[in-house]
């Protein structure tokens, strides 16, 4: 085989891993801002409730309120930093509000077609899926 490769595979999957974890990371963020977007405000505390885990899910009480969303998406931007160079990781979107379910079902006149649905359709327009 005369020529052979001009980069090492090694280095080759090690650039797709790199690539892999950008999107994801490109993805996750412009999924959290949907929901902070289009999440109703009040006192923040909705809005402020959303956590972004990698590969698990946090039970843990929600955070304090975040009218803004700037704390959401920096504590999200920290859980992602400290996954970096893990690709194929599964990162989980998620709210522990109790009255979450009810903002999902509309009955927020701020939100009535729901907020994680809204996400979900925005997110999957821009990347395919």
């Amino acid at each position: 085989m005369a020529g052979g490769w001009s980069k090492s595979l090694a280095g080759f999957a090690r650039q797709v891993e790199q690539d892999i974890s950008a999107r994801q990371r490109e993805m996750t963020l412009f999924a959290l801002q949907q929901l902070i977007q289009h999440s109703p405000v009040d006192t923040g505390a909705y809005r402020g409730s959303h956590l972004v885990t990698i590969d698990s899910t946090d039970e843990s009480s929600v955070p304090e309120p975040d009218k803004s969303g700037d704390r959401v998406r920096r504590d999200a931007e920290q859980v992602i930093a400290a996954a970096e160079g893990k690709p194929f990781k599964a990162v989980t979107i998620q709210s522990n509000i109790a009255y979450g379910e009810s903002i999902e079902d509309g009955h927020s006149q701020q939100a009535p077609q729901g907020v994680y649905a809204l996400a979900t359709n925005n997110t999957r327009e821009r990347y395919g899926g």
